[in-house]
């Protein structure tokens, strides 16, 4: 019999742990249901400052071991993955440490770090030590998600000419998945966002306190223009992509869930013009995937594969990170154009 992964959690919170309980969401839904679901691997610890957290843990699995202490966790355990699933602002911290240890794979929630100078010294102890880090932008882990970057690759709606996309709740908390879902379905055709436009949202305050709503123009090296708004999650959550090409429009909405492809008809209306149709093809949705099955088993194949690569790697989100910084940048500079170095 093959010897199991082992495997350690800092950090069992709501996506670290506690969604597990959640009814609605599809198994499993947090970091401790995937690596304990998973038979390749022995989920042997976990990390939280909240002790009363361990109550949960043992009703999940009673052979867990509780820590709250990391680096006494990391040194004990001397575990092969590490999930980093704490609030952003201890990113740096948690995975340094990781780094430190010699933990050569880690699966890591977004964003990278909380600020752009964070980020590039772990870049730089992430390529010294060959630490292969995947990040969790989810819809990068999202099999339907995956084949509509292709469908779109594919000119199925012709040239993209225009984009719009809306979210809630912080630019960095949650903006950062836009960024990150843009760059993953364009990049192919469209290239790097080279440049930004950033506009501050003051009518949606409700965000965490050190995370603003930003409203931003992305270019992209090709000349594809982006437009990103904010709403306010206290009306209602939204995650939403509108992709405009010369053959036809895709709707990606639903919180990422559904997308939808609309044609072009001749006009009921007005002769000799043609409009997109309002009946739409679907082209996936409306269920939830199990994205954090497929992140396991990607963060099992970079331990056990050396050519294996994250779906979304620390690169990746590095350069989410310096196009979040470069909004704000432009946003506290009366929207002046900014440019990604």
């Amino acid at each position: 019999m093959n010897k199991k992964i082992k495997v350690a959690i800092i950090g069992v919170g709501r996506i670290g742990m506690l969604l597990e309980l959640d009814k609605k969401r599809i198994k499993p839904a947090s970091h401790f249901g995937m690596w304990n679901s998973n038979r390749k691997v022995s989920l042997e610890a976990i990390c939280d400052e909240d002790t009363r957290k361990i109550r949960i843990a043992k009703k999940l699995n009673k052979k867990v071991q509780f820590f709250t202490d990391a680096k006494k966790m990391l040194t004990t355990i001397k575990p092969d993955i590490v999930s980093i699933s704490t609030w952003k602002n201890t990113h740096f911290k948690f995975c340094k440490l990781c780094i430190e240890n010699n933990i050569k794979t880690i699966v890591l929630e977004k964003p990278l770090a909380n600020t752009l100078n964070q980020s590039k010294i772990l870049m730089r102890l992430i390529n010294k030590n060959k630490t292969k880090v995947l990040v969790n932008h989810r819809r990068r882990f999202d099999e339907q998600v995956i084949k509509l970057k292709k469908l779109i690759k594919s000119g199925k709606i012709g040239k993209i000419n225009q984009v719009s996309c809306f979210y809630v709740y912080g630019l960095l908390t949650t903006g950062t998945h836009v960024v990150d879902t843009l760059r993953m379905l364009l990049k192919d055709i469209a290239g790097e966002v080279i440049k930004v436009i950033g506009i501050e949202n003051n009518n949606n305050d409700f965000t965490p306190k050190d995370d603003k709503n930003y409203d931003a123009i992305l270019f992209f090296r090709n000349g594809l223009k982006v437009c990103m708004q904010s709403l306010n999650i206290k009306d209602y959550d939204i995650f939403d992509f509108y992709f405009y090409g010369s053959k036809g429009k895709i709707s990606f909405t639903g919180i990422g869930r559904t997308a939808n492809l609309h044609n072009i008809i001749q006009s009921p209306e007005h002769t000799n013009f043609t409009e997109l149709n309002s009946k739409s093809f679907k082209i996936f949705g409306d269920k939830p995937r199990k994205q954090f099955r497929t992140l396991s088993e990607n963060a099992i194949q970079c331990l056990l594969n050396k050519k294996t690569l994250p779906l979304c790697t620390a690169e990746d989100s590095f350069i989410d990170m310096k196009i979040i910084e470069a909004i704000k940048k432009s946003a506290n500079n009366n929207s002046k154009i900014t440019y990604i170095k």
